[in-house]
């Protein structure tokens, strides 16, 4: 269950899919356990934040990219 995921809507949903699936093909396999999402926000630019396994998070831009 990823907290906070009813508060987006589908076009914000696909993209933290999305988004994530890529960011989970960049990383070592030691580390792909680690990238499932455990929470979700909107920060105040709309923009899709999310909290990963790991505890690191990022933001994920309309662009599927990450920082």
């Amino acid at each position: 269950m990823i907290i906070g995921i009813e508060k987006l809507s589908k076009e914000q949903k696909d993209l933290m899919f999305r988004t994530n699936e890529l960011h989970t093909k960049c990383v070592g396999n030691d580390y792909k356990d680690g990238m499932k999402i455990t929470k979700v926000w909107l920060d105040e630019n709309n923009t899709v934040c999310v909290k990963l396994r790991n505890g690191e998070w990022y933001h994920y831009y309309e662009n599927d990219t990450w920082a």
